[in-house]
């Protein structure tokens, strides 16, 4: 499709870095011929995992550029539920300074396409492209009522972003966003999303939902009940029970563990 480089970044502690690894082997076991540049942030990923990780490495023929955050920025924001590490990706227009285009992947994701699909899909003008949250109306409810505000917009899940860094800087994203995370963390309760969605809430391209398909969400009465896709395009294991749980019966749980079984974890007690 493309051989300009890609650029995907992604944000992993030690205990996640088994995850890293996997969707890392999905995105290179259906790409096409191009480089990509991978970032992890990387909140405390052991030697020993590195190695492993290494071996990605060397099997794709890519290499991982690790970033090294800092708690400056949000040395004054109180302590929530969540650690301060949860809002590093806030910061990513000053990671990647020198890039135009990011897509931010949480590691709990299977890629089943090719990237560059996603990846070079246009924004119309806009900062970011999100998906839907699947939970669109509690979500919106929750932060309706944290902006003491009726106004009615899309709520969009985090997981997935294409952000478009040139205009994420122009409009000065980051600073906006440490405005809102400073004055109430206690409020956001789902912390840096709740932040993302208060700040680029008019500024979101709305990306089809197969671009970031909560599988939990199969097995929620309603929640995906006006929607007919079960091709998704990524695979986002997010909220209720995970794939890598031994009794999990979630839907994709095989085909997740098809690409653990590429990794050097395959043979890891997860």
């Amino acid at each position: 499709m493309t051989k300009n480089p890609i650029t995907i970044l992604f944000s992993a502690n030690n205990k996640y870095a088994m995850l890293l690894g996997t969707v890392l082997c999905s995105i290179f076991e259906n790409k096409g011929d191009y480089p990509i540049h991978v970032f992890v942030m990387d909140l405390g990923i052991s030697e020993t995992n590195k190695e492993r990780l290494e071996e990605l490495e060397k099997k794709y023929g890519f290499s991982i550029i690790y970033l090294a955050p800092h708690l400056r920025p949000f040395e004054n924001v109180l302590t929530t539920p969540f650690p301060k590490e949860v809002y590093y990706r806030m910061l990513v227009g000053s990671f990647l300074a020198s890039y135009h285009r990011v897509l931010y992947l949480d590691v709990d994701t299977v890629v089943r396409g090719d990237i560059a699909e996603l990846f070079n899909y246009d924004l119309g003008g806009k900062t970011i492209g999100a998906v839907a949250d699947c939970f669109q109306r509690e979500r919106r409810e929750h932060l309706q009522k944290l902006l003491e505000s009726t106004e009615d917009f899309m709520y969009f899940n985090s997981g997935v972003i294409l952000i478009d860094l040139d205009l994420w800087r122009e409009h000065g994203i980051e600073e906006k966003l440490l405005a809102v995370v400073r004055k109430s963390p206690e409020k956001l309760y789902f912390a840096d999303q709740d932040a993302l969605n208060i700040v680029l809430a008019g500024d979101c391209k709305e990306l089809p939902l197969k671009y970031n398909f909560i599988a939990a969400a199969l097995e929620t009465e309603g929640a995906y009940q006006e929607h007919t896709v079960y091709n998704p395009f990524i695979i986002h294991f997010a909220a209720g029970g995970k794939p890598w749980y031994y009794f999990s019966s979630l839907p994709y749980q095989r085909e997740y563990l098809h690409y653990v079984e590429k990794t050097p974890w395959k043979q890891v007690k997860y």
